[in-house]
């Protein structure tokens, strides 16, 4: 059924006919006309939740969209009514068009356009992502944009395209057409007494684009936060020069016989997933096996009370799944530095220099000959973690592609982030048996990614227990986290391996919890499995991602002279966390600020040096 060209041919021969008769330049106005349609029935897809990916349905309604044919057929009536009082107006002589551009007026509306359009995009996009995610930073933003889009969820970016981006461009339009407007015409309350008017010149096109963007990027900011924004250009830290720990410069012992490890980061895994009796959030556990382990089986280190489920808190620089693991292998947060954007080497696809002046888990692990492994149902060229993983540890990387190229997914098969959980575990066990049967000990690193925002990643497998596809994910996961676990107990490597399970950060899922108690302190899931470890303080610490890589080691038996890496501290000893020092306030806002230090030591050869060459040819 054709339904919808009828309608927008109708609308442009109506119109045609309109302007023909009222000596207006058809082309012009036929095809600003065109253009208003499709972006006004977009926008009222957009307002009423209609599928936007739909677009054949601009010019025809399958019969399954008949919604989208009447708000297509709504918008075509609104352009040719406004398209009727124009003529109406114009007939009258209370408006009539004067003025023509000359080459420098358009070339200068064109510069006030795309003023107009940057700033309009910034303020969409820093109030989309405030508003349609959770626990975002500033130093998580400029890190994301740093990146390239390859690996990223093709969801978020249908997202960004249906919202901010079709917003701004909505803005623009709507904009551009009454700048232009008034530029070119002139009004009148009596006929043929015109308002005397300026001729229109350039320079009122540019200061008024210069005012509109900066109008745009102000309100963008507010979003954000103008606190974070003025921290992270403007404000310097000095704690990296007065705590931190070149863990190169630490000669640790480990033990004679080597313990294997098996690190898993679970996507966005908080502890607030449990009950409220035993320190979640939640009217039923949607973790009970993970709670089960934390508070019956290993040790997990809490920031509440003896028998409550609780965790690490979220720092700038380790508030996203790449920082976060970065962080928790290097005990330094990641950033961009200062925020630069041009030449930022991790914006590269496969950046040769990452992170360079940092010592992290993986190199301190090959040095005593373990055979360490990525693994990931993702594509682990995403925000930098192939590099990364690579450049720091020599790491065997098994990620998506990894799994097209041994064929065990189709060539064409591509779910959620890559391929989901329940293959990733059942590959995750061939693959770890098959770095147990070496001689070396080994390092297995893994990735979860099923409960990733937004509402995570269900199948008509997932049980439908609460009511809602997120709870039922988590519950799902917690599950099988748990028979991934119980399948290691029974391998022969399983008593000569301390297993580590954390959350790499909290989840970004902003509806998940909009109606808990704000006081509520929410907490990112850990737990130490295997350890031998007796008589540990590990409840009221305060602490983050940074501490987890001296107490990983400790977890491995080795000690740490001083019991500090990097900015963190090992939590099995008796030493405080600079968090526990500062406050939780204090030691966020530090970790928020620029520092010379983490630019010139920790971002060498890389970042720092492209800023240092930008100033030298200055």
């Amino acid at each position: 059924m054709l339904l919808m060209i009828v309608i927008l041919f109708l609308l442009i021969l109506l119109s045609y006919i309109s302007l023909k008769r009222n000596r207006k330049p058809v082309i012009f106005y036929t095809f600003f006309l065109s253009g208003s349609y499709v972006l006004l029935s977009l926008f009222l897809w957009r307002i009423f939740n209609r599928a936007l990916w739909n677009f054949p349905a601009l010019f025809y309604s399958p019969v399954r969209n008949p919604q989208n044919m009447i708000l297509c057929g709504v918008a075509a009536l609104i352009i040719f009514s406004f398209l009727q009082l124009y003529l109406f107006i114009s007939n009258k002589g209370l408006i009539v068009r004067n003025t023509h551009f000359n080459k420098r007026q358009w070339v200068t509306f064109v510069f006030l356009v795309l003023f107009v359009f940057a700033g309009s995009l910034i303020y969409t996009g820093s109030y989309w992502t405030m508003h349609d995610m959770g626990n975002v930073r500033f130093d998580q933003i400029v890190y994301i944009m740093s990146q390239p889009l390859q690996g990223t969820d093709p969801l978020k970016i249908r997202e960004f395209i249906a919202k901010p981006l079709l917003s701004a461009f909505g803005f623009t339009s709507l904009g551009a057409t009454i700048i232009y407007f008034l530029a070119t015409h002139q009004l009148s309350l009596k006929k043929g007494n015109y308002i005397k008017r300026k001729k229109i010149l350039s320079p009122v096109f540019l200061c008024l684009g210069v005012l509109l963007f900066s109008t745009g990027v102000s309100f963008g900011i507010r979003e954000i936060g103008y606190t974070d924004v003025k921290a992270y250009y403007f404000e310097d830290t000095k704690v990296y020069d007065q705590s931190y720990v070149d863990p190169a410069d630490v000669e640790l012992q480990f033990p004679e016989k080597k313990r294997n490890l098996v690190y898993i980061f679970l996507e966005s895994m908080e502890s607030s997933y449990a009950d409220k009796d035993i320190g979640g959030i939640e009217e039923e556990n949607l973790i009970p096996n993970l709670t089960d382990l934390a508070l019956e089986q290993g040790t997990q280190f809490s920031n509440v009370n003896e028998g409550q489920l609780g965790g690490m808190l979220q720092i700038p620089g380790a508030n996203q799944t790449a920082s976060s693991m970065v962080a928790q292998t290097s005990g330094t947060p990641l950033r961009a530095s200062n925020g630069v954007l041009d030449g930022n080497n991790y914006g590269m696809e496969e950046p040769d220099s990452f992170f360079p002046g940092v010592y992290s888990l993986g190199e301190a692990l090959e040095k005593e000959n373990y055979n360490q492994m990525l693994f990931l149902g993702s594509k682990a060229g995403y925000a930098g973690r192939k590099a990364y993983f690579e450049q720091h540890g020599n790491y065997e990387i098994r990620d998506y592609h990894w799994a097209r190229e041994q064929e065990l997914i189709p060539e064409d098969y591509y779910e959620w982030w890559g391929y989901e959980d329940d293959k990733l575990f059942n590959f995750a066990k061939g693959s770890l048996t098959e770095m147990a049967d070496k001689k070396e000990p080994f390092n297995f690193t893994m990735l979860t990614a099923d409960t990733h925002f937004e509402d995570g990643y269900a199948t008509e497998e997932t049980p439908d227990l609460f009511g809602d596809q997120y709870s039922n994910v988590i519950h799902d996961s917690d599950q099988k986290v748990n028979d991934f676990i119980e399948w290691m107990k029974t391998q022969p490597f399983y008593e000569d391996t301390t297993i580590v399970l954390v959350g790499d950060h909290l989840t970004m899922d902003k509806d998940f919890f909009e109606d808990i108690d704000p006081n509520y302190q929410r907490s990112i899931y850990n737990v130490f499995l295997n350890t031998g470890k007796k008589d540990v303080d590990n409840n009221n610490r305060l602490f983050s991602a940074l501490d987890m890589y001296p107490t990983t080691l400790s977890a491995l038996g080795v000690q740490i002279p001083g019991e500090k890496l990097g900015l963190g501290v090992n939590l099995f000893s008796s030493q405080q966390t600079l968090m526990e020092k500062m406050g939780p306030k204090q030691f966020d806002q530090e970790m928020t600020k620029r520092s010379d230090y983490y630019d010139k030591y920790l971002m060498q050869g890389s970042d720092y040096e492209i800023e240092q060459r930008a100033e030298d040819d200055q």
